[in-house]
């Protein structure tokens, strides 16, 4: 049997280690926002034979992030995606990978493609949500999540605005990198 103070030290030390793990959890988040351009360099429709104009869309487009005052800013994009639109309006998903020497950051969003004629063109925007899943160089260890909205601006390019919170970076990965 555990004297009553060899007790109290193991309760005491369980207590620590909690607070310390939940101080590290809840780590402080900060606002972000920002935005990208990008331009389609693949797309492939797959025609759904179940009603006319549904198409499954896999594409991939490249662009530049900005983030003023941010973690991202200048940094070259990539977004995979897959489309499942029924007369260009469904769902979408995928991921946005911020990439700039050794620093990269990924980034998964789910969300909904609506078009509508406008001036008898169609006018085609986005919107959903995206957490920050991945991050290697000074963006390890992030975490942080927000809304977005885009739209079309061309055929084959497209601008798209983000705001959310995201944790600060690891000061131990960040000093590292100076």
């Amino acid at each position: 049997m555990l004297s009553k103070l060899a007790r109290s030290i193991v309760i005491l030390t369980a207590l620590t280690a909690a607070g310390l793990a939940t101080t590290a959890a809840i780590a402080e988040k900060i606002k972000d926002e920002g935005s990208f351009e990008a331009t389609y360099v693949k797309r492939e429709a797959l025609p759904v034979p179940d009603q006319e104009g549904h198409v499954l869309l896999q594409t991939e487009a490249n662009g530049t992030s900005r983030n003023p005052g941010g973690l991202i800013d200048g940094f070259s994009t990539t977004a995979y995606e897959i489309s499942d639109l029924r007369q260009g309006n469904g769902s979408h998903q995928g991921y946005v990978i911020f990439k700039k020497n050794a620093d990269q950051q990924v980034v998964k969003f789910d969300g909904e493609v609506t078009t509508t004629m406008q001036d008898g063109k169609p006018k085609t925007t986005m919107k959903g949500k995206y957490t920050i899943v991945d991050g290697t160089g000074t963006l390890a260890s992030i975490e942080g999540e927000g809304t977005y909205a885009g739209y079309f601006t061309a055929e084959d390019k497209y601008h798209v605005d983000w705001e959310g919170s995201r944790s600060q970076p690891n000061a131990s990965v960040a000093q590292s990198k100076q």
